[in-house]
Parts: C-alpha cells; sequence; structure tokens
C-alpha cells in the first residue's frame, strides 16, 4: 500500500505491473479474434492487399484491449508501453482523472472531450488494483478533476 506524505517526505517511489484486458475477459477476447478473422477472411477474399491492410488497422485499433500493456508510476509521472508504442504523462498535464472497476482514464483536459481518446490514457489495475488506485491518488494534483 502507497501512504502519501509530504513530497520531501517521500522516498523515490515507482510501481510497475502488466496487465491484458483480453486475459481478464477471455470470452470477449476470443469474439474480437473472431470478428478480426472473419473479417480479414471476407475482405482478403477479394483483395489481398486490402485484406492485410484493413486486418492489420482492425488489430492495431484493438491493440489495448488484445496486448499486455506494462505501466510504471513513478515520481516523475504515468507511462504506459504498448505493443508498438509508449505514452507518458507527467502529473502536472493529467487533468482530469475518473476511477472504474477496473480502470482510471486519466486526460490531460479538465472538460470532458470528443477529444478525450486521442489526449486520455486507459490504465487498466490487473491483479494490484488497491496498490495502483492508492498510488495515482497520491500522486495526482488537488486541482485534478474527478
Amino acid at each position: 500500500m502507497v501512504v502519501c506524505g509530504a513530497m520531501e517526505e517521500r522516498a523515490p517511489f515507482e510501481l510497475q505491473w502488466k496487465s491484458c484486458p483480453a486475459s481478464m475477459h477471455p470470452i470477449r477476447a476470443v469474439f474480437a479474434w473472431f470478428v478480426i478473422i472473419f473479417v480479414a477472411i471476407a475482405i482478403g477474399s477479394n483483395s489481398i492487399i486490402l485484406g492485410i491492410v484493413l486486418t492489420a488497422t482492425l488489430i492495431a485499433t484493438q491493440g489495448t484491449f488484445l496486448f499486455p500493456t506494462k505501466y510504471c508510476i513513478s515520481e516523475d509521472g504515468l507511462r504506459a508501453k504498448y505493443l508498438i508504442r509508449s505514452k507518458f504523462y507527467t502529473w502536472a498535464t493529467i487533468r482530469r482523472a475518473t476511477f472504474y472497476k477496473e480502470l482510471c482514464y486519466v486526460c490531460t483536459r479538465k472538460k470532458p472531450s470528443n477529444r478525450d481518446g486521442w489526449s486520455g490514457m486507459s490504465i487498466f489495475y490487473g491483479k494490484k488494483r488497491d496498490e495502483v488506485v492508492s498510488a495515482l491518488k497520491c500522486h495526482l494534483a488537488e486541482d485534478v478533476v474527478p
């Protein structure tokens, strides 16, 4: 459990974990792969190049669900390493955080926007829910909108 205190009283902190939503929801994962394979066959039977491109695009759009993500909470900020890319937010850039049962969604805007999907980050707790929620709440600025 993370204990919050004054910034100068805290020892250097780092919490790392790995989470894969597909492994937490295997039925949804099987359905997702079924849809991807169906689309690949349907489009690939007409045009192999278009089938490959669209299938790769479909897999990429669902990558945060299908593949594991490595998360790291440190004094500097919050980092998520996905299959191909990574995202890093300093604590000062996070303006809104919404906590759910299986994940927390952090955004760089105070007010909800249609662009939150591009400027936000989903943080899946995995098996460390209590530790992650505690660490996030400890590090978020006091003016962050819940």
